[in-house]
């Protein structure tokens, strides 16, 4: 009997897996594991670097549980007060380095459990400026774009914006970036708005150029007739549309957004108290809607104010958030001023950074709980941070 089971196993034939449970499979497979995959045939190589198995991956990768990716850009050799002013001013010729440096830390945990790691070295990086959106990194090195995959390690530099208006040498141009993605027709868009203003925006010239990350794209201007503003946060890129608080000569501050699918932009009044007395803020995502996080008097009265965009048409809704007396320590020495919010986290928890002494502060918006998150390997006043979003992208960069 046990010589004929032998033989029958020895005779058997596995049946052939289908093509649509061989895709899930992989799709639940890390993207270290799916890079070198591409080389078993011409077959798998063509569908790991389709835009439908891209997207089916990315979709799979929000719903497994992983801890919070954090990128923090170190720069080597320039010091941070320069290396922030590469936006408006030529300092290109030797820019130094940016090592970036990624931490995974868990959402309950009170302190980091992953040690910095290298991912990768760039000739000034704008970490400042980093924008991060379905998985992929959009950062500049000397206003060029430039797009980075954290999964597949693929970075792409975009051609320069060809425009008069971007090659003049002014002391007070200003170039922004923002990223979106359209997911109707799933295309990505980069957004370079090139500004040159006075200080009181008494003259003021203003252009806009999108970029179609696809094979064949170009820069292309898009006529803006409006008052000229100036971007004064990271813009949010929400259902198509990318929210960014900007301010001009008429206004403190206002709610600009872009329509990644039109290209038309329109501008939400913010609200008055806002304009008033907001002197620190963060610019979140909160339940799929832009907010606006005032911190500016979590020191002096441990209040915090959450201004969420209910309606486009400019209807805010107002929360006031006091922080627990037990933990109202952990704001007692900041500096408000070097406090910078860096988006939320999965669990509706707003992630506030200080570079140095370099530490995070996470606060649940749900539970009115406030925790501290040292960072023990960044020693350097150097540094700024990146929250990564809560998804995973092996789309293949080509332009």
């Amino acid at each position: 009997m046990v010589k004929y089971l032998l033989r029958r196993r020895h005779n058997f034939v596995a049946p052939e897996i289908s093509f649509d449970l061989m895709i899930e499979i992989l799709s639940r497979l890390p993207a270290k594991s799916l890079m070198r995959f591409k080389c078993v045939s011409k077959l798998w190589f063509c569908l790991i670097r389709s835009r439908y198995f891209s997207n089916l991956y990315l979709t799979s990768s929000l719903s497994r549980p992983r801890p919070l990716g954090l990128y923090m850009s170190l720069n080597m050799g320039l010091s941070l007060a320069r290396h922030y002013l590469c936006d408006s001013m030529e300092l290109c010729e030797n820019p130094g380095k940016t090592e970036l440096l990624s931490l995974r830390l868990s959402p309950s945990s009170s302190s980091a459990e992953s040690l910095l790691e290298p991912d990768l070295t760039f000739p000034g990086m704008g970490g400042y400026r980093m924008v991060s959106l379905r998985g992929l990194i959009l950062y500049t090195v000397c206003r060029k774009a430039c797009i980075y995959n954290p999964a597949t390690r693929q970075s792409l530099t975009l051609p320069a914006v060809k425009s008069n208006l971007f090659a003049q040498q002014e002391p007070n141009k200003h170039v922004y970036y923002f990223f979106g993605h359209d997911p109707v027709i799933d295309q990505y868009k980069i957004v370079c708005n090139v500004m040159i203003a006075s200080l009181f925006f008494e003259r003021t010239t203003s252009e806009y150029w999108v970029f179609v990350l696809e094979p064949g794209g170009f820069w292309k201007k898009v006529e803006y007739d409006d008052q000229p503003h100036l971007p004064r946060r990271q813009g949010l890129c929400i259902n198509g549309v990318i929210y960014y608080p900007a301010s001009s000569h008429k206004c403190h501050y206002n709610v600009y957004c872009f329509d990644v699918r039109s290209e038309e932009i329109r501008v939400i009044q913010a609200p008055h108290a806002v304009c008033q007395f907001c002197k620190s803020f963060g610019f979140i995502e909160h339940g799929g809607k832009p907010a606006i996080f005032d911190y500016t008097r979590i020191r002096e009265t441990g209040v915090l104010e959450l201004w969420v965009l209910e309606v486009d048409g400019g209807i805010w809704s107002r929360k006031s958030l006091v922080l627990k007396p037990c933990q109202r320590h952990l704001v007692d020495e900041i500096n408000v001023n070097e406090l910078i919010v860096h988006g939320t986290a999965q669990n509706n928890e707003v992630i506030l950074a200080l570079t140095y002494p370099c530490y995070l502060l996470y606060y649940d918006l749900i539970k009115n709980d406030l925790r501290k998150v040292s960072i023990i390997k960044a020693t350097t006043r150097d540094v700024s941070f990146r929250v990564l979003d809560k998804c995973e992208s092996i789309m293949h960069l080509k332009i």
